[in-house]
């Protein structure tokens, strides 16, 4: 059973703000479990290809095959936490949503209403749309606003992935240079650029401390 299928389609009382924001807690820790879990991957592949590298150029073809298959199952693994991590989020966008149409519902004291909503979100089916095997972020979206109209509560635009950050994107972007030096046969331009990176970073926070 989904999480909104779990708080939604209970008979026992109606769902609450409280109770979606204890949910909320919960997908958000498991965010960062899964966030967590990425890194760990990544570095695992990082490994696992410089010990390919190092295999090749020693010509051990056993060594070879062993990392070769070592790199396809991290390939799978990372796939998949990339693919419940969408979820995750999906959800937290959902239960952000609806933690803010409750409180408004709760204001006005208006059970009716509360109940209207839990009918809705039984009805759209918002777990099924992050079971496929992709998952249609669009429709969920849809889905979503279609159970809130009602209470006016609109959707912002959303980045899915997370909400748009300048200096996240800015340091992606210099990233992105210093990879692109390295696989265009550049490393002594992709090392200086990682070094005045590192530097700008380290006075960066020796600032921030200083301003504590």
């Amino acid at each position: 059973m989904g999480i909104f299928d779990r708080l939604f389609n209970r008979d026992d009382r109606d769902v609450t703000s409280r109770d979606l924001k204890i949910a909320l807690k919960g997908v958000e820790r498991e965010r960062r479990k899964k966030q967590m879990e990425s890194r760990r991957l990544a570095q695992k592949r990082n490994e696992a290809l410089a010990r390919l590298k190092q295999a090749r150029k020693e010509n051990n073809r056993e060594e070879v095959d062993f990392l070769w298959e070592d790199l396809q199952q991290i390939k799978l693994d990372q796939a998949m936490a990339r693919r419940e991590s969408k979820i995750l989020n999906l959800e937290a966008i959902g239960l952000k949503r609806y933690v803010r149409g409750l409180e408004r519902l709760e204001k006005t004291s208006n059970k009716e209403r509360v109940r209207a909503l839990m009918q809705k979100v039984q009805m759209t089916g918002l777990d099924e749309k992050l079971r496929g095997a992709s998952v249609d972020e669009e429709a969920y979206i849809d889905a979503l606003q279609a159970t809130l109209e009602d209470l006016n509560v609109e959707l912002e635009d959303t980045d899915l992935s997370e909400e748009r950050d300048p200096d996240k994107e800015a340091l992606l972007a210099e990233l992105d240079e210093i990879i692109a030096a390295e696989e265009g046969g550049e490393p002594e331009v992709a090392e200086e650029r990682e070094r005045e990176l590192r530097d700008r970073l380290e006075r960066e926070a020796a600032g921030e401390a200083e301003a504590h």
